[in-house]
């Protein structure tokens, strides 16, 4: 069982995510309610970032009964990402009930960490 899952489409996005507002209609429903979701944003020539992927899996693993989700996203394939193309630094989504929490660019694991502890529900009462 992967730890994360790849989202390919547009339909991926909405599916697991939610449809993002389009100024007139209001977003969708996420289809993970109530959960933290972790997003790598990449370009499809780089893939998904391999410095972060350990980090990721031990909180994964560590944290299994909260409300978490990893994701890897191809940004030249999912319209919803089109402001993200162009970079050679991943970026890394954090929304939760199809709301954009935070973003992180770049590498910053101690970073990563952090949002991910602060945002996920329950993650604090450690």
């Amino acid at each position: 069982m992967s730890f994360w899952t790849t989202l390919k489409t547009d339909d991926d996005w909405i599916l697991e995510v939610g449809k993002p507002a389009d100024g007139e209609a209001p977003p969708g429903e996420s289809g993970c309610p109530g959960y933290l979701q972790v997003i790598d944003c990449h370009a499809g020539w780089c893939g998904p970032c391999k410095a972060i992927q350990s980090t990721f899996k031990r909180i994964f693993f560590e944290y299994g009964d909260k409300p978490i989700k990893f994701y890897t996203a191809d940004v030249d394939s999912i319209s919803f990402l089109e402001k993200y193309r162009g970079t050679a630094q991943p970026n890394f989504l954090f929304y939760q009930d199809n709301e954009l929490l935070e973003l992180v660019s770049g590498v910053d694991s101690p970073r990563l960490v952090s949002s991910i502890m602060s945002f996920m529900p329950g993650g604090d009462e450690e």
